[in-house]
């Protein structure tokens, strides 16, 4: 009868003991808030991508697919998630899952491909490194700043930096033509300035910002090339 006895204190023990546990869990889970939510997630990657494509020409990238785990929140911004802090990684039980996956739409039958922002800065560099380009020193600069950034694996921040500087540079060349034959290489360089001056007030370029000043690059180095002929 004893052992009967203690056996049933014991048990009553380990139920207070998992009630207690239980409430823990879920005053944890009254106070998860959302870290991100996923259209930032995906945001997220399709910049990291766009950044990495950017730097590699030789390079596409088709699509992304990936998996996440955590807890997940739902609010009027959308569906929001909570990673598990690494030092509950074993505990897996309540957790959520989710996965998508980002694709690269091909452009319009009439529409040209979007230019690789490296491939562009390299034809940047090749024009401006041309004897006839070279005397200028804003040229000179625009070639530093390419062979700076191409120097290194650029962060999306990165690219736009060095985008303001070129775009600096290359404005005030073209400021120094005043006759007719200019126009095209002003025009291409004040809306290059814009462009660059509408990204930078944003707190994070978006991938569909880099594929804007790879195309507004290149038609500055295209109005530029016009003025060799």
């Amino acid at each position: 009868m004893a052992t009967e006895l203690q056996l049933l204190r014991r048990r009553i023990a380990a139920l207070e003991s998992e009630k207690l546990e239980l409430y823990k869990q879920r005053e944890e889970l009254a106070r998860v808030k959302a870290d991100l939510s996923l259209e930032d997630l995906a945001r997220s990657l399709a910049l990291a991508a766009a950044a990495g494509e950017a730097s590699a020409p030789d390079r596409a990238v088709r699509s992304l697919s990936a998996t996440v785990q955590g807890h997940f929140t739902v609010g009027p911004d959308g569906v929001g998630i909570r990673f598990q802090p690494p030092e509950l990684g074993d505990r897996t039980a309540g957790l959520g899952r989710a996965s998508f996956e980002l694709a690269k739409l091909p452009p319009p039958a009439a529409a040209a491909a979007p230019s690789n922002l490296t491939a562009v800065l390299q034809e940047k560099q090749v024009l401006y490194g041309d004897d006839r380009w070279r005397r200028r020193a804003e040229a000179a600069r625009v070639v530093s700043e390419i062979v700076r950034v191409l120097g290194v694996t650029p962060t999306p921040g990165e690219l736009v930096a060095a985008a303001a500087s070129i775009a600096s540079h290359e404005r005030r060349m073209a400021l120094s033509f005043r006759r007719g034959e200019g126009q095209p290489y002003r025009t291409a360089t004040r809306s290059l300035v814009w462009l660059v001056n509408a990204i930078v007030t944003k707190p994070e370029a978006s991938a569909s910002d880099l594929l804007a000043l790879s195309a507004t690059l290149a038609a500055t180095t295209a109005a530029a090339r016009e003025l060799l002929r």
